[in-house]
């Protein structure tokens, strides 16, 4: 099934709906959802990506990161990706919404990467164990103490992790 999501103009605004491959190939702005997953003792909930994944594969990424779909609210779009790739149930009010960042990298030829972040941080301790993995998207999860971060071969998102250091330090 493809996934179709809200082309967006260099401003964030929505100007047309394209399957999510196509936007990749061409390089268009589009919306994703991002979700960290903090508990105390700054450790914070890190997936591994899938091998299968088209970008990043096998990398270590966000708790919960994933594509806004067309007409879908990023809110929205974090609340099911959490069930998704993590069989997680979360509600809106527990989301602490923390910034939107521009995003653009090149990861290989064909797949471009201009995305909007919309970074949220949830307060939660959950059991790694309990969780339900997509092994389409996620190989492993694990708590890692916030200070441990960069001995992680992580996805670039080098302002994000900037972004959850300040969220973490000032007590969200």
């Amino acid at each position: 099934m493809t996934e179709r999501v809200d082309v967006l103009d260099a401003d964030g605004r929505p100007v047309a709906v394209k399957d999510k491959r196509d936007v990749h190939r061409d390089g268009d702005w589009h919306r994703c959802a991002h979700v960290w997953i903090v508990a105390d003792g700054n450790r914070v909930l890190l997936q591994r990506r899938a091998l299968v994944k088209e970008s990043w594969p096998g990398l270590w990424d966000i708790s919960v990161a994933g594509h806004v779909h067309a007409g879908e609210s990023s809110v929205d779009a974090a609340i099911r990706e959490a069930h998704e790739e993590l069989g997680l149930t979360i509600a809106a009010s527990e989301l602490y919404f923390l910034d939107t960042l521009r995003y653009q990298v090149v990861p290989r030829p064909d797949y471009v990467e201009n995305e909007f972040h919309d970074v949220y941080l949830l307060r939660r301790d959950v059991d790694p164990a309990s969780l339900t993995l997509d092994p389409q998207e996620v190989a492993e999860v694990r708590w890692v103490v916030l200070a441990d971060l960069t001995r992680y071969e992580l996805v670039p998102h080098d302002d994000e992790y900037a972004l959850l250091k300040r969220a973490i330090i000032s007590g969200l």
